[in-house]
């Protein structure tokens, strides 16, 4: 079964490949539904506009992923959503002022694929972090319910038995490209919580109460401190830099659009729209390209799609997500956080040599002492990056510049190759 529309061809492999990146999305997207109740509609509806208008202005399969760094630190802080709108808003005024001016392209010349990988660690390490609260933390059902399970006379939490296996589950099911794991995962979960939950839930049909308005003046201090500083830098070299030039090298000419600048103003408008309706803060990501890219997908046609599926879910049954998440056990959202966490540690390894092993792993330990904060961290990569450069030029260290710059050993670069996964 084909669908055309103008020069494009909906195939099966174009269809799969557009549910390729729904394994980020989904867990970060329900999770701050219901840890910090964001308007389950306009998340919805919000990723499957953008998805949809980005992919046909940039004339390729353009991803939309959640602010990755603000979505953790968001959910480990119980930000309010007024807080997260507030912080959409403040990268939405960032991105438009740095792409407006030009400072994005001058960023590309002096940001490193080293600062790019360690930020990926640091988050990953953030994600993995989250996933252990979920699990051993948290009660068994976000509504607050407990729950043990009876083995062979030994009482074990349900949200440790639960999260351990979910986890297991996912892992087998991503090696099946056509099968949405995370969904399956995610369905696994609501049913364990209806099984066990003390009351029983009604689905309600349509869209959840969106409200248009502006946060208070008192959320924006937190929101810049606690959310903003954090995610600029890894949404300026993962989703933009990194993601323009994923785009150049997939689809070479056709990607004419798709520049650091124009990426940028792309993801400003996005988060205009979350900042103003409540909805999920988001960005564009190489990392979802590659996942689109690899499963299949070429065309606009694959994640315009995905948008309409989205912007469905969100109009349909946005009223039953509020229900819905105190029926969802946190073992769940954990595990499927702790695979996203992995995927992000395993491609900030995608590296050559020995100083950029360096400088990633500085970056990553850097955030993580300073509380998960990947601006520290990745300005303390640029000063050791550019620090060491100067000092190399300067008192002519061609010998330790030479060492630093020695390819790993080759079979330690075939393992991770291996390793890292396609999104």
């Amino acid at each position: 079964m084909k669908l055309r529309l103008g020069p494009y061809v909906l195939t099966p492999k174009e269809f799969s490949g557009g549910l390729g990146d729904l394994g980020v999305l989904i867990p970060l997207e329900a999770t701050l539904i219901a840890v910090n109740g964001l308007n389950p509609t306009t998340t919805l509806f919000g990723v499957g506009m953008v998805y949809i208008l980005s992919g046909w202005y940039f004339r390729i399969p353009m991803p939309v992923q959640p602010l990755k760094a603000l979505a953790v630190i968001a959910i480990a802080h119980n930000s309010p959503p007024s807080v997260i709108a507030a912080a959409a808003l403040l990268m939405a005024g960032s991105l438009a002022i740095l792409s407006a001016v030009g400072a994005i392209r001058l960023l590309d010349k002096v940001v490193p694929l080293a600062v790019v990988r360690g930020v990926q660690i640091g988050l990953g390490l953030l994600l993995l972090k989250s996933a252990y609260h979920l699990v051993f933390q948290r009660p068994f059902l976000l509504s607050g319910q407990l729950s043990y399970a009876n083995l062979g006379g030994l009482s074990l939490p349900s949200g440790i038995l639960l999260g351990i296996g979910s986890a297991a589950l996912l892992l087998t099911l991503v090696r099946l490209p056509s099968l949405p794991a995370a969904l399956v995962v995610v369905a696994i979960g609501i049913g364990v919580g209806v099984s066990t939950a003390e009351s029983t839930f009604e689905w309600m049909i349509g869209p959840a109460p969106v409200t248009f308005g502006l946060p208070s003046v008192g959320d924006f201090w937190p929101a810049l401190v606690l959310l903003v500083l954090p995610q600029l830098p890894l949404t300026l070299t993962n989703s933009v830099i990194a993601t323009a030039d994923a785009a150049r090298t997939y689809f070479g000419g056709r990607a004419e659009r798709a520049t650091t600048p124009r990426i940028a103003m792309s993801i400003a408008l996005g988060n205009l729209w979350a900042g103003l309706t409540g909805g999920l803060p988001n960005c564009h990501g190489c990392g979802g390209l590659t996942a689109h890219y690899r499963l299949g997908a070429r065309t606009p046609l694959a994640t315009t799609f995905l948008g309409l599926m989205l912007i469905a879910v969100a109009l349909l049954f946005g009223r039953s997500a509020w229900e819905v998440r105190g029926l969802l056990p946190s073992a769940t959202l954990g595990a499927l956080l702790f695979y996203v966490g992995m995927q992000h540690i395993l491609l900030g390894l995608n590296i050559r040599t020995l100083a950029q092993l360096s400088i990633a792993v500085l970056v990553a330990a850097v955030s993580m002492a300073f509380g998960g904060n990947l601006a520290i961290g990745a300005l303390t990569g640029l000063a050791m990056y550019w620090g060491s450069r100067w000092l190399s030029r300067r008192y002519g260290w061609q010998s330790l510049q030479t060492a630093a710059g020695r390819p790993l050993p080759e079979k330690l670069v075939r393992s991770l190759e291996r390793m890292i996964p396609s999104g």
